[in-house]
């Protein structure tokens, strides 16, 4: 499915995610429209987000791409989970998020370096 709506911050779309997961979602489950997609890959911007301490979009560095893709796609497997049991998954299964986090955006300031001039 194309997708045309855009997250808040658009550091990917829904065929990004799609593409990474090589699940087409609304195919998978009428409830996955492109309004859900967009949302759960507009919370994994805000946690990116909360996690550089920053509130207004970032230069995209490959870092922020790999966060938001991997974490909008483990939203989604929770969401798919959810669906399919009828049950809530346990809090185990949510470690993950935290470890994308530190893994891309560790060394990652979220700001573009600036050189200083004249320095020796």
């Amino acid at each position: 499915m194309a997708y045309t709506e855009v997250s808040v911050y658009g550091y990917i779309t829904g065929d990004n995610l799609e593409a990474y997961t090589g699940i087409d979602y609304s195919a998978n489950n009428a409830v996955y429209t492109e309004a859900v997609v967009m949302a759960k890959v507009t919370i994994a911007e805000r946690m990116i987000h909360g996690y550089l301490g920053v509130s207004a979009a970032q230069t995209v560095t490959d870092g922020i791409i790999s966060a938001v893709t991997m974490i909008s796609a483990h939203l989604m497997s929770i969401s798919m989970q959810i669906h399919a049991t009828n049950n809530v998954i346990s809090d185990s299964y949510v470690i993950n998020i935290r470890t994308i986090l530190s893994m891309f955006l560790g060394y990652d300031s979220g700001v573009d370096a600036i050189p200083m001039s004249g320095a020796d």
